[in-house]
Order: C-alpha cells, then sequence, then structure tokens
C-alpha cells in the first residue's frame, strides 16, 4: 500500500518562490505537477496558495516515511544483538549478508548459542569445530561475550567432548557472564573404564577459573568434587547455579556469592551438604538414590522442597528420559516443565504448576485457571449431598471408598540425606514442601521443627494430611506470622498403606491472626476438604478466606484408566 501524502498549503509568490510562514517551509516550484483539483484559482494579491507535497523532503508524521526504508536496520546495535540470541551462532553470521548495516555485527553479538539439536541438521556448517574456532577468533576483540550455550557432543560426530571444553575454555577467557551446558539424555550401553555413562558431559574443572561467571546452567552432567571446588574457590561471582538430570559424586555444595541453586532431578550417589550463607532461594526438587543436606542459609527467602521416597529405592527408574530420544532446546531450568514432571502443581507461592490437559472428568485441568475455584462455602453442602460419613467412605453408588498414602513401602532406615532441612529453611518468607502420604523424610526432620517467624506464604503436600492432620497442625503451631496457606490433597485407591484420617478440632489449635487465604487443592470426591474447613473455623479462619480448587474424581478416572489399559492390552495381544 503506497503510504498516505500529506500536503500543506503555503503562499507562492508570482516568481514561484515560495515564502516561509511561521512553519517554515521549502521551495515550491512553480506548482507544476499539482494535481489540476488541488490548484488555487490566483487572488489579486502578490502571492497565490498551492500545495505541498510532504511525503519526500519534510518531516515524517506516523504514516509517513520511505516504503523501502530498511527500519530493522535502524535500530540499535543493543536491541539487533538481543534479537540475534534467539539464533544459533551460524545463523547470526549469515546475517551479514543482509545489508551493509549487518556486516560485522555477528562479531560483537555477545550470545554464541552452538546447540546443535534435530531441527539443526542439514543447516549447520560442514566442519562444525573449525567454523567455531572462526568465531572465536575473528570476534571483536573488545566484544564482550555474555552468553555460551553449548552441548556436550554430537550424537553425529560433528563434534565431540573436547572440542566442547575447548569452547568453554574460549569462553570464559573472553568473559563470558552465563554458560548453559547440555549433555545427552539417552544413556550409552558402552561404560567406560571410570564406570560411568558417556551420555553425561564431563566438565574440565580447572577451566573454570572466572571473576565474570554469574550464572551456570548444566543439564545431564557430572559434577564431582573437582569441579564443585573449583566453582567454589575460583568463580569469586557465581550467583546462580542450575542443575537439571545431573550426576553429583562430589561431596559438598559450598559457596558464599551463590544466590540461587536449583537442582531438579539429580542423581546424589553421596552424602551430599549445601551450605550457602547467602543463598537466597533454593529448589530441591526430586532428587534421586538420596537427598541432600543443608547448613548455613540464614539468608534464604524462598524454599521448595519437593520429595518422592520412591526416587530413593533400589528399584527406582525415571521413565521420563524415554519420552525422548535426545535433548531438546527446551532442556532448561524452565518451572513449568520441572513441575510438570513432578505431578504437583498449585501455582503459589511459586509460578509453574500445572499439567496443561483435561480428561474426560476434568481431572488435571490447568491449575493456573480459577475456572474451578470455589468459596468453601459454596460446597459446603456436598457433604450432606455425596453421603459421606466420617470415616471417609463413600455411599453405595460408587463403592467403598478408603484414602491411601503413595509410600513406596519400602525400608525407611535406607532412605539417605535430608538432614536439618527444616532448619536450614526457618528464616525463609515462602516455602513449599510437597510430597506423597507417607514420606520419610520430612516427617523425620519435623520433629525437631524450629519456629518459622518470618514465614509467610506455605505450600503443603499429602505427607502431612495424613491421621487426623497432626502434622499440619504442628506445622501450623510454628508458623505464627502465616498469611498464605495453600493444601495439596492426593487421592490413591490403590497402594498398600491405609491411612487413618478425620480431626477433632477441640483442643487442637494453632494461633495464626494474619492467615488471610487458605486454598486447597483436591478431587471432587475427596471428603477430607470439609474435615479442614472445620478445623480451620474452628481456629477462626472464616469460611470466606478457604478456597477450594477442584479436579476431577480421583476414583472416577482411576476406573476409566484400568479400562484403558485393559483395551490396550486387549488390542495388543488380540483377544
Amino acid at each position: 500500500m503506497p503510504p498516505k501524502t500529506t500536503k500543506r498549503w503555503v503562499p507562492v509568490n508570482r516568481d514561484g518562490e515560495a515564502s516561509r510562514g511561521r512553519e517554515g517551509g521549502r521551495p515550491a516550484g512553480d506548482g507544476l505537477g499539482v494535481p489540476l483539483h488541488h490548484r488555487s484559482v490566483p487572488s489579486k494579491a502578490a502571492v497565490r496558495w498551492v500545495p505541498i507535497d510532504r511525503t519526500e523532503g519534510a518531516s515524517r508524521g506516523r504514516g509517513g516515511g520511505d516504503p523501502n526504508a530498511d527500519r530493522l536496520s535502524a535500530l540499535p546495535d543493543a536491541l539487533l544483538h538481543h534479537i540475534m540470541s534467539f539464533l544459533k551462532a551460524w545463523e547470526v553470521v549469515r546475517t551479514c549478508v543482509l545489508a551493509r548495516r549487518w556486516r560485522h555485527l555477528w562479531a560483537s553479538a555477545p550470545c554464541i548459542d552452538l546447540r546443535v539439536g534435530q531441527n539443526d541438521y542439514g543447516e549447520t556448517p560442514e566442519e562444525f569445530p573449525d567454523f567455531v574456532h572462526q568465531l572465536f577468533r575473528h570476534r571483536e576483540a573488545s566484544a564482550k561475550l555474555d552468553t555460551l550455550r553449548l552441548r556436550s557432543s554430537n550424537v553425529d560426530g560433528a563434534y565431540d567432548e573436547n572440542d566442547s571444553k575447548s569452547w568453554i575454555r574460549a569462553g570464559i577467557e573472553r568473559g563470558a557472564r552465563v554458560i548453559h551446558l547440555v549433555g545427552h539424555r539417552k544413556e550409552d550401553p558402552y561404560i567406560n573404564l571410570f564406570g560411568r555413562h558417556s551420555s553425561l558431559a564431563v566438565l574440565e574443572h580447572k577451566a573454570f577459573v572466572s571473576c565474570h561467571l554469574k550464572i551456570l546452567k548444566l543439564s545431564y552432567a557430572l559434577l564431582d568434587d573437582n569441579l564443585l571446588r573449583q566453582l567454589s574457590a575460583r568463580c569469586p561471582s557465581l550467583e546462580e547455579l542450575y542443575l537439571k538430570d545431573c550426576l553429583l559424586t562430589g561431596h559438598e555444595i559450598s559457596s558464599v556469592s551463590l544466590k540461587i541453586l536449583t537442582m531438579f532431578k539429580c542423581q546424589i550417589n553421596v552424602n551430599l551438604s549445601i551450605a550457602a550463607t547467602n543463598l537466597v532461594l533454593l529448589r530441591c526438587i526430586s532428587p534421586i538414590t538420596q537427598a541432600p543436606s543443608f547448613q548455613n542459609m540464614g539468608s534464604l527467602v524462598t524454599g521448595t522442597i519437593i520429595l518422592d521416597d520412591y526416587a530413593f529405592t533400589d528399584d527406582f527408574e525415571d521413565f521420563s528420559k524415554d519420552e525422548l530420544d535426545e535433548t531438546t532446546d527446551e532442556d532448561t531450568d524452565n518451572d513449568n516443565n520441572m513441575m510438570y514432571k513432578t505431578r504437583y502443581g498449585f501455582g503459589a507461592p511459586l509460578d509453574g504448576y500445572g499439567l496443561g490437559y483435561k480428561d474426560d472428568y476434568d481431572y488435571g485441568s490447568d491449575i493456573d485457571s480459577d475456572d474451578n475455584t470455589y468459596e468453601y462455602s459454596e460446597i459446603a453442602n456436598d457433604y450432606d449431598k455425596n453421603s459421606y460419613d466420617g470415616g471417609g467412605h463413600g455411599s453405595s453408588k460408587a463403592g467403598k471408598r478408603q484414602v491411601y498414602g503413595e509410600n513406596s513401602g519400602g525400608n525407611n532406615s535406607k532412605i539417605l540425606g535430608g538432614h536439618n532441612v527444616f532448619h536450614s529453611l526457618s528464616n525463609a518468607t515462602s516455602l513449599e514442601l510437597l510430597a506423597d502420604a507417607g514420606e520419610v523424610i520430612l516427617t523425620r526432620e519435623l520433629k525437631s521443627c524450629p519456629n518459622f517467624s518470618n514465614l509467610k506464604a506455605l505450600s503443603l503436600g499429602e505427607w502431612c494430611m495424613g491421621g487426623d492432620f497432626d502434622a499440619l497442625i504442628f506445622m501450623l503451631q510454628h508458623t505464627p506470622n502465616l498469611e498464605r496457606l495453600f493444601l495439596e490433597l492426593k487421592l490413591n485407591f490403590n497402594t498398600r498403606n491405609p491411612l487413618e484420617y478425620g480431626v477433632t478440632p477441640k483442643g487442637r489449635s494453632f494461633a495464626c491472626k494474619r492467615l488471610q487465604m487458605v486454598r486447597i487443592k483436591c478431587s471432587k470426591d475427596d471428603v477430607r476438604v470439609h474435615k479442614l474447613a472445620h478445623l480451620f473455623t474452628a481456629n477462626g479462619i472464616p469460611f470466606e478466606n478457604i478456597f477450594v480448587r477442584r479436579t476431577g474424581s480421583t476414583y472416577l478416572r482411576g476406573k476409566k484408566m484400568t479400562r484403558d489399559l485393559a483395551r490396550h492390552e486387549l488390542e495388543f495381544w488380540g483377544e
């Protein structure tokens, strides 16, 4: 579409020279070329008025300007470099042919992304190590390198682990502030002489000597004592450490600079201690083999601990690693991805909980939505309508329903680690403590629970909902300044150990005078929500401050899953 023409009328003398008025102007010529219907009839005065086309030569308005102008190239370098940060390194280099403005921009780009994914085959340079070598060699010497992203090796042999180690050294030498290294999800069937799976990325610990490195992200990597000591002693500016699906054989993560630590599904094969006096945010999500122990976390503000006792047993196998053949660019510390794989979700106090799908019974609907959230008063009568008795059993229509926990039934004495967890978290203002029923570590550590005087927001899982809510009440008695409470109940009808439940609020008081909101997530057939509501009202929390986020029927969902499994078996084996 041609640009909109803007015209301004200016006086022109008889000699054809435009007079400059209050708004200024430029010589308009004799008016030839002006559309006939825009010309004015000359007056008796010495001047006449003609329209001037302002698409050229005049200041540009909102709709004006050259339609062929390269507006992208007119952006400042910082913004163009930000756009380049979403491209792979070879794509960034190719921008040099776009225009003269772009010819040398790639050489000062602050982000170098060397990750070769499945979707990149056929697009990468043939001699990839040579390309990377030339890339570093021809970068502007004064250009700072902010971020380096790479994989430990290429599955098709385009480059190996020695190449990636040299690129990490080059990045650190150029003052990289962020390094993100991804290993491989699939394990190599061949075990090397050191007894480790070659799929894991192995870092050269001596290379990590940097006063610039602030953020280190590792996925599918091995962290031994040498590397952990090097990070502690020779990286004094390291503030954020993200570990995803890593193997830890080192005994201590110790740092005075570390402020954020995230550990997601990391396998810990030794007694690991975490000591970080200035740590502000801790996420320890689904550790495998054993849990870490904690100490010296007096500065902690926010903590998330999600535990699964089954991951501490000898027969544990993480089937989620079989979902994809290879790691992707999405193998990061993304919270949504992490929380999805833990089967927990509330959306508070930290963002990121959610399953993102619905089935026929509205189970697992997006919990970030409030579509199924009610004030308790709206569902209070459901207790009588569904004919639940005080023991938690259903009516004859649905059959007898007993609530069970999800503890694996393993030997509790074999569950190691997790020591001092509550004392280390005692100064936090926001906590998530999530686990299934019968969880060992949190229950064990609860016996020496300190007061959480600073705690404002607390999320608790099924682990403290057994019996008469003893663990829940005990926690609330140690959180006098709590303002928001989130509870997630999880029914299970097919596991071993039945839980006794029911509550007698009299004589079981807690003083949370600042508690403004209680939000409970449960299935539609979980009667305990009513018992919890009466427990809170007996302790001064009105019904209007209690909200219930209801998912679909666990009982019906279990039956549906059984039918679907039977159908698949018949289809596979034949009738």
